[in-house]
């Protein structure tokens, strides 16, 4: 079996939204690893910048001038980032993502007992909500320390090294 990194939502920006989107979820045979990273694991999660900023603007508003204005709240990585998504698609993304899923995210993935799981944390995002559920339930909640929510700019080395450990 090859191995893959996969980096982004299914269904990220203006593409159909499929209403079971985690592949694991709905084919768990051909999964061995499934890593998830500083995830939206419930609906509306406590604020922060990024999803729920972008969020908290119509589309309209948000294309008129509200994205411009997140791109200067974030800092330049991440503005460096978001950049290279469509505002479109990074609004209606973000939407989603403070909406959630039906399961949610975090029951999909304690559900998956099938497959290896791994929730990445980054140290500065503060302490996973239900961590302990999670790792009840044979999930493997790691926490990068010194990283923050995009724990792969913070810290690829320790991101690769959750990725690749095993339980």
């Amino acid at each position: 079996m090859g191995h893959s990194l996969f980096v982004d939502l299914p269904g990220h920006g203006i593409s159909d939204r499929p209403e079971e989107f985690v592949l694991a979820h709905r084919r768990p045979d051909p999964v061995a690893r499934l890593v998830f990273t500083e995830a939206n694991l419930d609906a509306f999660p406590p604020n922060a910048a990024g999803s729920a900023d972008i969020a908290s603007f119509t589309e309209e508003e948000y294309l008129d001038g509200g994205h411009a204005r997140v791109l200067d709240r974030v800092g330049p990585l991440w503005a460096a980032t978001m950049r290279l998504a469509d505002p479109r698609a990074l609004y209606r993304s973000a939407v989603a993502l403070r909406r959630g899923s039906e399961p949610v995210v975090r029951e999909i993935l304690a559900g998956l007992d099938t497959v290896d799981r791994v929730h990445v944390q980054g140290g500065l995002s503060g302490a996973l909500d239900g961590a302990d559920a999670l790792e009840e339930a044979g999930v493997r909640v790691v926490t990068v320390p010194g990283a923050g929510h995009n724990v792969v700019f913070d810290d690829a080395d320790a991101f690769v090294r959750a990725v690749t450990a095993t339980a």
